[in-house]
């Protein structure tokens, strides 16, 4: 999304430690920065609103759609069941008991199975109470009471509230349950004017509805979905190779992806969108790979991050002595990067700060120096780019002093 500024992020290369998630202390004697190949095959990198704005409503109803468009969102996600009439529907689980009070409405009808319930039936059912009663921190009375949409309300909201900015992300959930699925979500989005759109992504676990998809509409953009063991023990190159056949792009879980698993898929023109990303430092830490786009449910964090320059590699820290110690980070673009250290955790006292500008004509590497540390002592550190709120801390240990006092 947005800042081209992606394009300039690299790899952090140490000697005694590798790259690690930000947030982690990197010990080194050493560091060095090297520039990167993996970069977005895509000039924006997209935020995708996983089944909405799911961390601040109840999942796949309009009010989730509405606030992720809100808080400007490149895609937003919605999956989709099949009723027993053949209507498509926006719901996750092949079941309605978790985010519906199906089982108080039809106590009867166990295990309340989707593909059991007429569209009718589902309409009566309140979609959005249950997450007012799971999140009390986030609930809203306008949740109450929200009902379970159909495919075609769900892009009416998105096109009508998006301006035609706001992408469609759809993911055909269980489609061997529902036979003709792909023939009614082709024909729907040819009905309502968006199968030709450029924003229009459809993801799916199943490969045989992927290429179901794609010999319906040849030039609609596929996503090849992958849990950990669809991969386990294949050659990522391989296997990329053979999904680019039909697919536009691979979306793993979070924790597949690294340098290998990018380089194979973008080696075959693919995009990688990983889920579900919902931590600051796990969207750090992708971006910084090369990711193209990601899934999460705290859309309003990804595009803030987004916005402006933030850390994107480090702190790290090397150079400690029994007196001083060098605090090291990258950025991805022109910013100020202020650092802090402090013998307390909290960092309410005994605060060190020092600040120095991240720019193009040093790699955007920013580095300081500390001095007049007190030796064998644990000493807390963060840092953060002026221009971001995103926060990067860790922790170092001063050697001894020669003479085993605790002097500086």
């Amino acid at each position: 999304m947005k800042k081209s500024m992606i394009a300039f992020l690299t790899c952090l290369s140490m000697t005694a430690a590798p790259y690690s998630a930000a947030g982690q202390s990197l010990q080194s004697v050493e560091v060095k920065y090297r520039q990167t190949t993996l970069r977005p095959l895509s000039t924006e990198v997209m935020v995708i609103a996983h089944r909405g704005a799911s961390a601040y409503g109840p999942e796949n109803t309009l009010a989730a759609y509405k606030q992720a468009i809100l808080m400007k969102a490149d895609y937003v996600e919605l999956d989709l069941q099949m009723t027993r009439d053949g209507q498509l529907i926006a719901m996750h689980d092949e079941t309605l008991e978790r985010t519906t009070n199906a089982k108080e409405l039809f106590p009867n009808r166990a295990p309340w199975q989707v593909k059991d319930f007429t569209l009718q039936e589902i309409r009566r059912l309140d979609a959005g109470s249950w997450f007012n009663s799971a999140y009390p921190d986030q609930a809203n009375s306008e949740y109450n009471n929200q009902h379970v949409p159909t495919l075609g309300e769900a892009i009416d909201l998105i096109k009508q509230q998006g301006n035609g900015k706001t992408g469609i992300y759809i993911e055909t959930k269980a489609p061997g349950l529902y036979p003709g699925m792909e023939e009614k979500i082709i024909n729907a989005l040819r009905e309502m004017n968006v199968l030709s759109q450029e924003k229009l992504f459809i993801e799916s676990f199943s490969e045989g509805s992927l290429r179901k998809l794609k010999y319906l509409a040849p030039d609609v953009k596929l996503i090849q979905l992958y849990k950990g063991s669809m991969l386990a023990g294949k050659n990522l190159s391989q296997e990329f190779k053979r999904v680019s056949a039909y697919a536009s792009g691979v979306g793993p879980s979070k924790e597949l992806v690294g340098r290998r698993l990018i380089k194979a898929a973008h080696q075959n023109y693919l995009l990688v969108h990983p889920w579900t990303v919902n931590s600051e430092d796990d969207m750090v830490f992708l971006l910084a790979l090369g990711v193209d786009g990601q899934f999460t449910n705290h859309t309003d964090q990804l595009v803030h991050l987004l916005e402006r320059p933030f850390i994107s590699h480090g702190v790290s820290n090397g150079e400690v002595t029994d007196a001083s110690a060098v605090l090291w980070a990258r950025t991805n673009g022109n910013t100020r990067v202020q650092f802090e250290i402090s013998t307390d955790s909290s960092f309410k006292q005994n605060i060190h700060i020092k600040t120095s500008s991240a720019d193009d004509k040093h790699d955007f590497i920013v580095s300081v120096q500390f001095t007049g540390l007190k030796s064998d002592t644990k000493y807390y550190f963060r840092a953060r780019a002026l221009s971001s709120q995103y926060t990067v801390t860790g922790s170092f240990q001063t050697k001894k002093h020669s003479d085993g006092s605790n002097a500086s």
